[in-house]
This record gives C-alpha cells, sequence and structure tokens, in this order.
C-alpha cells in the first residue's frame, strides 16, 4: 500500500443518516496524489482534486471504517469496508502530501518593481518564507484528526438529565421549608 501508485478501494458506499451502514450505491475510489477518482459501473469516472477537500476525518465503526470528507460547504461520509483505521489513515496522509515530498529549499525568488523590471534581493535580507504545503495546510485546518462531536442525542440527553437534576433539587428544597411559594399569592 504505497501511495506513489494509486490506491483503488472497492466496496465503498456514501453513508446516509438513514441507513446506519453504507448505502446501495457501491462504487470504488481511486486515491492518488492528484485526488480522488469515484468509479460507479455504467458511469462515467468523476474527479475531485484534493485542493476541493478541506479537511477529512477517519474514524472506525462496526464493521467497516467512516471516512468522512469536508469541502466548501459539502460533507461527504464514506462508508470503507475491509480497511482499518491506521491503514487508511496512513495512505490518507500520503496521498494528501504533496508529491514532490522534503527536498532542497527552493530559491528566493527576485524581487520585482512597479515597473515589471527584476530588482536583485537586497543583501543580508532572509528570504520571504516559502507557502506551506499542502499538508501543512491541512494540519492547521485540523484535516486527518480524529475528532468525535457529540451526537445530538447526547447533547438533548445532558439537557434534559439538568432539567430534572434542577427539578429535584426545587422538591428538595421546599420540602425542607427553604423554599416558601406564598409569595406567589394565592393559588386558586
Amino acid at each position: 500500500m504505497t501511495a506513489s501508485t494509486p490506491t483503488t478501494i472497492q466496496g465503498v458506499s456514501i453513508r446516509s443518516r438513514q441507513d446506519k451502514g453504507g448505502g446501495d450505491d457501491v462504487f470504488e475510489l481511486v486515491l492518488s496524489h492528484e485526488g480522488i477518482e469515484v468509479r460507479r459501473p455504467e458511469r462515467s469516472v468523476q474527479h475531485l482534486s484534493w485542493d476541493r477537500v478541506s479537511e477529512w476525518e477517519i474514524e472506525e465503526r462496526e464493521g467497516y471504517v467512516l471516512l468522512t470528507l469536508r469541502g466548501q460547504g459539502a460533507t461527504t461520509p464514506l462508508v470503507v469496508p475491509g480497511w482499518t483505521l491506521d491503514d487508511l489513515e496512513v495512505l490518507m496522509r500520503e496521498v494528501t502530501s504533496d508529491t514532490a515530498g522534503p527536498g532542497p529549499p527552493a530559491a528566493p525568488t527576485p524581487a520585482t518593481s512597479n515597473s515589471g523590471e527584476t530588482a536583485p534581493a537586497p543583501e543580508g535580507e532572509a528570504p520571504a518564507p516559502a507557502p506551506p504545503t499542502r499538508t501543512e495546510r491541512r494540519q492547521h485546518t485540523g484535516g486527518g484528526a480524529r475528532r468525535h462531536r457529540p451526537s445530538w442525542r447526547a447533547v438533548v440527553t445532558v439537557l434534559l438529565l439538568g432539567v430534572l437534576a434542577t427539578a429535584v433539587i426545587v422538591v428538595l428544597l421546599q420540602s425542607a421549608g427553604v423554599i416558601d411559594w406564598t409569595f406567589l399569592g394565592p393559588v386558586a
């Protein structure tokens, strides 16, 4: 499993909210340094460059790995059967890294004047830092991180438990005589 050649993952599907596993639409993903190719039977190949993916997450689920791709306001959860979290994470880091890899620093570019003529860089001045690589940008945006966001059910459960705890405390304080409800006036 090296990223120098494209890696094909078979049996991938998009996870829907209703279907906790993969959907009926099963396809192949081909991952390479150029991006992602989606190959479906009897359809043309769809290409997605890595520039359109701002971050990705991998979560291990029972029986499959969930690869979530985010970018340009879209989120695509992909069910990847037959892979482990660690293997898929290594592959994703390889294919999203720059193809050139580490090498000697690039020569500084000469400064340009307003007239468009090239002027030599001032002596003793350090060259401008190189722009961040695609891998560094993804690390800053959180791509590849194993984030676990709480589900809406967990948030609602915590809120309901808080309301219940508050009600129990009020009843206990009232029965202990700490709270007196007579300030509300007569009760019908």
